[in-house]
């Protein structure tokens, strides 16, 4: 654990980040292992649990870094909290979508006004439209927004009440949805609890309660540097979801079932994060191996590429790379890292330290 600019810095959480990134397109490219092909094929489907590392790693991080920056009258800490999520998330965003939506050949105008405002997320028609992931950043964006309401109103509400407002706020809107909307707005349970912060929630909000946790005093945790249980246990625990979410939709009918596909996502919602906030609480207070090579110089660079390897990996790694260039996944995903690094440093770092320069003169200052 460092200290940065008066923040925590968890260097193996940052390589953690590479790793839900190659899960995701372990997800999407169903690479071929000649040994077992069906299992593994099997496995790399329910390789979308990298999403759910996301989605527990951001909660645990913002309920880090402003777990008292969001009190009554907070108005300067609430502009910069916004303004650097804002450059950390969509500069980038919009270069990748735009060169995305001109690669597909897309020119509807409610596609670029959904893509634009990252709306994808809300509108089962344009889910996977743009770069072909952004529906999870829609819920990442709504996180940052109900973020400051959350950790301000945290100790008087807790884990499960936020959860279970946060259900009933999406209950309203899945209402609103059944109301003849274009694009198809919420259109049934299945896309909340699939597609929506409402749905995902908790998985945010079981790392904020981590974090406070660990920012208690005395700390909640007493671990041995020296120990690995919870490094290790976390990430069987993992395992042990990504093989139980396999067999779950192995079952005969798939998710047809309205009982199946909430199971399905019983498990992935709310099941699965507790072993994701294990394996965090591990590699943030453990001395293991698995520690000391994700917080490595590479895990590191790796980590720090793996944003803009999650927005590219989709439509240009396999529409580009894979069809026109080199039709070996393991090589397209090799050298989607390389230049997802690259790009970090050439692109995605620069285009965020401008914004915040650029606002820094323009707006007034407090």
């Amino acid at each position: 654990m460092h200290t940065t600019s008066d923040k925590l810095y968890f260097p193996a959480l940052t390589g953690l980040r590479a790793v839900a990134a190659y899960l995701v397109y372990a997800h999407h490219a169903l690479p071929q292992v000649p040994l077992a092909p069906g299992f593994f094929r099997a496995l790399f489907q329910e390789a979308h649990i990298g999403v759910s590392i996301f989605f527990v790693l951001s909660g645990f991080l913002i309920g880090i870094r402003y777990h008292q920056a969001f009190l009554p009258g907070s108005h300067h800490e609430l502009r910069s909290y916004f303004l650097q999520r804002f450059a950390r998330l969509y500069p980038v965003y919009l270069l990748c979508t735009l060169a995305a939506l001109w690669f597909r050949q897309d020119f509807r105008p409610e596609s670029w006004v959904i893509n634009l405002l990252l709306l994808q997320g809300f509108f089962a028609d344009y889910t996977f439209s743009g770069i072909g992931i952004a529906w999870s950043l829609t819920v990442e964006l709504t996180f940052y927004a109900f973020a400051p309401l959350v950790l301000l109103y945290w100790d008087r509400l807790g884990l499960w009440r936020w959860t279970l407002l946060t259900l009933l706020a999406g209950l309203v809107l899945l209402a609103l949805g059944q109301l003849p909307w274009p694009f198809g707005f919420l259109p049934d349970l299945s896309f909340l609890v699939r597609s929506t912060f409402f749905g995902r929630c908790f998985e945010f909000y079981v790392g904020i309660w981590l974090a406070r946790k660990l920012l208690a005093e005395p700390p909640a945790f007493w671990l041995q540097p020296r120990a690995d249980v919870f490094t290790y246990g976390g990430a069987l625990g993992i395992v042990l979801f990504l093989l139980g979410l396999s067999f779950l939709r192995d079952i005969p009918g798939g998710l047809g079932t309205d009982v199946q596909t909430m199971a399905f996502h019983g498990l992935n919602n709310y099941l699965l994060p507790v072993c994701i906030a294990a394996l965090l609480l591990g590699l943030v207070k453990e001395q293991t191996v698995l520690s000391t090579l994700l917080g490595s110089q590479v895990g590191q660079a790796l980590g720090k590429g793996s944003y803009l390897f999650y927005l590219v990996h989709y439509t240009f790694g396999f529409d580009i790379l894979y069809f026109h260039l080199w039709k070996n996944k393991g090589g397209v995903l090799l050298l989607l890292a390389i230049l997802s690094v690259a790009g970090y440093y050439l692109l995605e770092a620069p285009l965020q330290k401008g914004v915040l320069r650029l606002a820094a003169k323009r707006l007034p200052k407090q």
